[in-house]
């Protein structure tokens, strides 16, 4: 079965998902972020940031960059138009029809189908909307997901990567304890594929077992009875957001309940190794996800990740802009 997100010689046409993806695409794109990352550094100091990431290039790329993103999404609106203006691209807001959170709500294949070459970005709350939109794009025109209902998100996901390989350099002999609501996280699922593509031995779970999907083992990762068998010894800590309001009491008892069994705090960190290394996977809400004095200490990383999540989109648009006939 062919990969909706590559070519028949194995080039990257899509970047849908990290599930499938080959390493030597995964690590690529990682290459070329660091590259923009280490542009940005060196440019430090000698100009002041006006909203997009580092100086334009040289040379523009000169396509159009469809956005249909839903009309909440500020922050992520505003990134892609400012890796836009870094890569010379032209950002184009889609009016796509929305629900009444301002998700769109039309078929993703509507929403390619037509489109000139170029770049979609799209976020959609139907799992498998990017594959879908990919099956209805025409030639020239390449789909980057930016978050599928529950089934993948891979930019945010490879941030993290990235910040692993930044503190741990070498990923082979590294334990990753995920903790929280892998079930309905795309970026939990991109993250997971992307561990184990690039060979990290050891990824293990934490959760109440409502929250767990089925087919962990088939992932790669390993189940723990309590979080404390998870944080033991982990050279790198993810934690999930838990979005309350989503989860029915047949999911979630209460978020309290959660709190008490499944909160980081600084003493259940201790278990971790010295300098285990505490990955916020999106937005955590002090006093459920982590305790007070635990999400207080997260900014910094926030802000990196932030930082990294751009320059691993300059790199996803630049490489896919290349490959447009």
């Amino acid at each position: 079965m062919l990969n909706p997100q590559l070519d028949r010689r194995g080039e990257l046409l899509h970047l849908l998902t990290t599930e499938g993806l080959p390493r030597r695409h995964v690590e690529r794109l990682l290459d070329i972020a660091a590259g923009f990352a280490a542009a940005d550094s060196a440019a430090a100091g000698a100009t002041a940031h006006d909203g997009a990431t580092g100086a334009p290039l040289a040379t523009p790329l000169d396509l159009p960059l469809f956005l249909c993103l839903p009309a909440g999404e500020a922050d992520l609106r505003q990134a892609n138009e400012a890796a836009a203006v870094r890569l010379g691209l032209r950002p184009v807001a889609l009016d796509a029809a929305a629900s009444a959170d301002g998700a769109p709500v039309l078929a993703p294949a509507h929403i390619a189908a037509g489109l000139p070459q170029g770049i979609l970005v799209l976020r959609h709350p139907a799992s498998g909307a990017a594959v879908s939109a990919a099956g209805a794009a025409a030639p020239g025109l390449r789909i980057i997901n930016a978050g599928d209902g529950i089934h993948a998100d891979p930019l945010p996901a490879l941030a993290r990567v990235a910040a692993m390989l930044r503190a741990k350099q070498d990923l082979t002999n590294l334990a990753v304890a995920v903790v929280g609501d892998i079930h309905h996280s795309a970026v939990a699922r991109s993250l997971i594929h992307a561990l184990t593509t690039l060979g990290v031995p050891e990824v293990r779970a934490a959760a109440p077992r409502t929250l767990l999907p089925d087919g962990l083992p088939q992932l790669g990762v390993r189940a723990c009875a309590t979080l404390h068998d998870c944080l033991t010894d982990a050279d790198v800590i993810i934690v999930l957001p838990l979005r309350v309001e989503r989860l029915s009491g047949a999911l979630l008892p209460s978020a309290r309940e959660y709190a008490a069994h499944y909160g980081l705090t600084l003493a259940r960190l201790t278990t971790a190794k010295p300098d285990a290394l505490l990955l916020p996977a999106g937005p955590l809400t002090p006093g459920i996800e982590a305790d007070g004095d635990v999400a207080a200490s997260l900014g910094g990383i926030e802000a990196e990740l932030a930082q990294s999540e751009q320059h691993l989109r300059q790199a996803a648009f630049s490489l896919l802009a290349g490959g447009v006939a």
